[in-house]
């Protein structure tokens, strides 16, 4: 009983010394956290930084590794001061105006100085009188190309290998920085600031490469980003294959109300061979519950919304290390298991995979009266083709539940436009006012044209419709009376940027905004809808296609 007790009095003096402990490691976070923001913020509005004539990784670098250790709030502050010295003077200067035409979606928020409860009154004045006296010029580590942000200037560190922590630290302060002053649609994310408090630990303690991908997944996630994610230079679906598996099931399945239904088995061998059905249900992959993987697994999907994401789940849901799988499945009311050959996934059929939809000419004549056009396959090459069918057509449907590969589709909306249009407003960012991001209309498409085709014209979408076709369904519903049917696109708009964080590897995000001509928003909501159909399980496992049906309803109740 004497070591009990005694082991009784120790307890209060553990759970202190562990609170202690928590707290401390806390504020060490905050620390970091703050330098971090200080730090990109002389990045971009110093004007000695911005200009590239110090080494200011090195400064992060040489500063990273003692900043957490501060001891008092007094000397996190010399610590601080140390680093606008290594920035150099600022002269005060004449504000230069902010440009017209401002887009309001995005705001930054510079508050955090006024507020910040770490920061002394000398350390915020110093920061406050750059900001009022900021960098008005050329800045080394961003500039606009093509309308998205160009960051040629970084530092890529092309031979480094798995990073030391305070390089980690590096290229999170990299990434956060340019989200908080360069994402269009940062006004999208979660609380930026959290981002930045939840990742310092997680970084820091990403002990080995599998755990630092997966924690930059997680961190390319907070983007709600479609064009978000890991990339690994020169190795496609690496980092996937690293963390999910590089062995795929032999057949192609998509999610739909939670669950997995097998929508075609790899081939006929397969098919007899393993027992598969189209519209069976997955249950169990090795004896774990599909709903705890697909709880687990979207943990690492960025996607824009949740259609978005069942979609690109259903690309690695049910991949793994092993060349086989065991399967529960689900058939009418019987369940039964069986065990699978999986297949690399570089073998894997991409067109299937996405189940987009096409055929081999990209378009075809459903009668005398109507045709329907493949988006992905317009090309340059078959233009006058189609344009020379849609004039012997009464209705045309341009079906863009796949990806087109190029921009030829501008050209073919201009035989149906009476009148020049605009597609859209883009927001680009304005690297001498950070965070701040400018209008810019699409240039006109069309001309004045009296002989324009008066017939009728259907825009079919749905989650197989992202970026580039969902800017192509904006030009195609430029067309006067068109109509687009079906259900929810990806809301992934914009262009894929990237971000170099050292070695080979990226995180990409949407450099630019798009908003239809009215200023309404794509991101996230996905292109409009003028009818909506939503799929099913019969559509999903059998061969209907209720978005086509509704498509040509529309047409025989308006022919």
């Amino acid at each position: 009983m004497s070591n009990l007790n005694a082991f009784r009095s120790l307890v209060p003096g553990l759970i202190f010394l562990c609170s202690a402990i928590q707290v401390s490691a806390q504020t060490k976070y905050q620390k970091i956290g703050i330098f971090t923001k200080v730090w990109g913020f002389l990045k971009y509005y110093h004007p000695g930084v911005a200009s590239g004539k110090n080494n200011w990784d090195s400064v992060f670098i040489s500063n990273a590794k003692n900043i957490g250790s501060a001891g008092s709030i007094a000397e996190f502050n010399d610590q601080i001061l140390a680093l606008l010295e290594a920035a150099g003077p600022v002269e005060k200067i004449s504000a230069k105006p902010a440009p017209d035409s401002l887009c309001a979606y995005n705001k930054i928020n510079n508050d955090w100085i006024k507020q910040s409860k770490w920061l002394s009154d000398q350390v915020k004045g110093r920061l406050e009188f750059i900001y009022e006296n900021k960098n008005q010029g050329d800045n080394k580590y961003i500039k606009i190309v093509g309308q998205t942000a160009d960051f040629s200037g970084e530092n890529h560190y092309e031979n480094l290998g798995f990073p030391d922590s305070t390089y980690r630290l590096l290229f999170l302060a990299r990434f956060w920085n340019i989200i908080n002053y360069f994402a269009p649609y940062k006004y999208l994310t979660d609380d930026w600031d959290t981002v930045l408090g939840k990742f310092i630990p997680r970084i820091i303690h990403s002990d080995d490469s599998l755990s630092y991908y997966k924690t930059l997944l997680e961190l390319s996630k907070s983007l709600h980003d479609g064009h978000a994610g890991v990339i690994l230079s020169g190795h496609p679906g690496l980092i996937q294959d690293l963390i999910f598996g590089g062995y795929r099931v032999p057949f192609y399945y998509e999610i739909f109300d939670g669950k997995i239904f097998i929508r075609k088995p790899e081939n006929d061998a397969i098919e007899k061979g393993f027992n598969l059905r189209r519209g069976d249900i997955i249950l169990k992959m090795n004896n774990e519950d599909v709903k705890n993987l697909i709880d687990d697994r979207r943990k690492y999907m960025p996607a824009s919304n949740e259609v978005g994401q069942d979609h690109f789940l259903s690309w690695n849901l049910l991949d793994g290390q092993a060349p086989s799988a065991r399967l529960t499945i689900k058939r009418g009311t019987h369940i039964f298991n069986t065990t699978v050959p999986t297949i690399l996934s570089s073998k894997r059929d991409w067109g299937v995979q996405t189940n987009y939809t096409f055929n081999n000419a990209g378009y075809k004549k459903l009668d005398d009266s109507l045709l329907v056009i493949y988006a992905a396959q317009i090309w340059k090459g078959n233009l006058d083709t189609l344009k020379y069918m849609i004039n012997q057509a009464k209705a045309v449907i341009f079906d863009v539940r796949n990806y087109p590969q190029n921009d030829a589709f501008i050209y073919i909306s201009d035989p149906f436009l009476s009148r020049p249009e605009i597609i859209n407003y883009s927001s680009i960012a304005i690297p001498d006012f950070p965070g701040l991001f400018q209008w810019k209309p699409s240039p006109e498409i069309g001309h004045t044209n009296d002989h324009a085709y008066k017939g009728k014209v259907v825009i079919l979408a749905d989650e197989r419709t992202q970026s580039q076709g969902e800017y192509s369904c904006m030009v195609l519903q430029t067309i006067p009376g068109a109509v687009t049917i079906g259900s929810q696109t990806a809301g992934t708009d914009g262009v894929l940027t990237s971000i170099p964080i050292g070695g080979e590897l990226n995180i990409s995000y949407s450099g630019y905004g798009i908003y239809y001509p009215d200023k309404r928003p794509t991101q996230g909501t996905g292109i409009k809808i003028d009818i909506p159909v939503k799929k099913t399980v019969e559509s999903v496992t059998g061969d209907q296609d209720p978005i086509m049906d509704a498509a040509l309803k529309y047409l025989r109740v308006k022919h």
